[in-house]
C-alpha cells in the first residue's frame, strides 16, 4: 500500500462516495476507484460493498479506518511542528477536553492562556471521555481533561477534582426565590434530563430524585449538558448540570442554584503514561485552577477515590 491509496480510502470514508472523494482530492473518479481497488488487493480484504451504485464500508473498513486516522493525525502533528519551527513559536499544546468543560468555560480559559503566552499555539478538541483517554494514551494529545472514573494503562493522572452539580431554571421561575433547590422540589416539574453520554452523572441524578420520591415531568432527554442548559434557557423545563455549564448559562440569563442532595461530578487531568508532563502543560493546569477555583468550588481528590454511587 502507499500514501495515495490511503488518502483515497480516507477521502471515501469521509465523503461517503467515490465522486465526492474525487472532488476532495482533486483527481478523477476513476483514479480514486483504481486506488481503492489496488488497496483492497494489497490488504487482502474488501473495504466496500458495492450495492445499487452505492458504497457501503465493510466492518473491516471501519477497523482499518481507525488505524488510518492515527496515521494521518501523526502526519498532521508533523506538519504542525514544522509550522511552529517556521514561525519560530516556542511551543504547542494539544488538549482534549470532555464536553461538559469543552462547551462551557474551557474555551475562555484556553483563550486567556494563549493571550498570555504569545509564542504558544494550541490544538483544542472536545471528545467523550472514553475516546479522549484512548487518544491521550496514544500520545495524540499532550493533555486531557476527562470525566472520572476512567481506566487505562496508557495514561497518568494529574490533578483531579470533585464539583457539585447545580439546578438551573429559566428566568422568572419560582426557584429564583429559593437559595437552594432540593430533589423533592422537582416533583411534577417540567424537566430536561441528561442522556446516555453522561451515564454516571445521569445515574447520580436519578438516585437523588428517586430517593426523594419526586417524579419530574421529563419533557426531553439530551446527551450534552450544554444542550440541556440551552433547552432550559428556552423555557422547556429545569435541569441538573455541572457547575461550569451552570456558570456559563447564568451569564446568559438562566438562574442557577445549589442542589440538595449533593450530586458530585469528578474529573481530572490526564497525560500519556511514562512521559513527563511538560512545563507548558503544567502552566495550563495552573491557569485552569486559578480561573476555575475563583468561580467554582473545586475539591481536590485522588483518582482512586472516585465511585459511581
Amino acid at each position: 500500500m502507499n500514501s495515495k491509496q490511503l488518502a483515497a480510502f480516507r477521502a471515501v470514508m469521509l465523503a461517503g462516495s467515490m465522486s465526492d472523494a474525487s472532488r476532495m482530492l482533486y483527481v478523477s473518479q476513476p483514479a480514486v476507484s483504481r486506488l481503492i481497488k489496488d488497496l483492497e488487493e494489497s490488504l487482502g480484504f474488501t473495504l466496500f460493498d458495492r450495492r445499487n451504485s452505492r458504497l457501503y464500508p465493510t466492518q473491516a473498513a471501519h477497523a482499518f479506518y481507525r488505524e488510518v486516522e492515527r496515521h494521518f493525525i501523526g502526519l498532521d502533528n508533523l506538519s504542525q511542528a514544522a509550522d511552529q519551527i517556521r514561525m519560530m513559536r516556542s511551543g504547542r499544546l494539544r488538549i482534549a477536553v470532555m464536553p461538559a468543560l469543552a462547551f462551557s468555560v474551557m474555551p475562555l480559559i484556553v483563550s486567556r492562556f494563549l493571550r498570555s503566552h504569545g509564542d504558544v499555539s494550541a490544538t483544542f478538541a472536545p471528545h467523550l471521555s472514553v475516546e479522549l483517554v484512548n487518544r491521550v494514551g496514544a500520545q495524540q494529545f499532550d493533555l486531557g481533561v476527562a470525566m472520572l472514573p476512567v481506566e487505562s494503562k496508557e495514561i497518568a493522572f494529574g490533578p483531579c477534582y470533585k464539583v457539585d452539580c447545580q439546578c438551573i431554571a429559566p428566568v422568572g421561575h419560582r426557584f429564583e426565590d429559593q437559595k437552594r433547590v432540593s430533589a423533592a422540589d422537582l416533583d411534577r416539574e417540567p424537566f430536561v434530563a441528561i442522556g446516555a453520554q453522561n451515564t454516571v452523572t445521569r445515574f447520580r441524578i436519578d438516585v437523588a430524585i428517586r430517593e426523594s420520591l419526586a417524579r419530574p415531568d421529563e419533557r426531553i432527554e439530551t446527551p450534552l449538558l450544554s444542550t440541556a442548559a440551552s433547552f432550559v434557557k428556552e423555557g422547556l423545563g429545569v435541569s441538573i448540570v455541572d457547575p461550569f455549564t451552570a456558570l456559563q448559562f447564568a451569564e446568559q440569563g438562566v438562574i442557577a442554584r445549589p442542589f440538595d442532595p449533593s450530586v458530585p461530578m469528578y474529573f481530572g487531568f490526564i497525560t500519556p503514561v511514562n512521559r513527563p508532563i511538560s512545563g507548558l502543560a503544567q502552566e495550563f493546569i495552573d491557569s485552569f485552577e486559578s480561573y476555575a477555583a475563583y468561580h467554582v468550588p473545586l475539591t481536590p481528590i485522588e483518582p482512586d477515590e472516585v465511585g459511581v454511587a
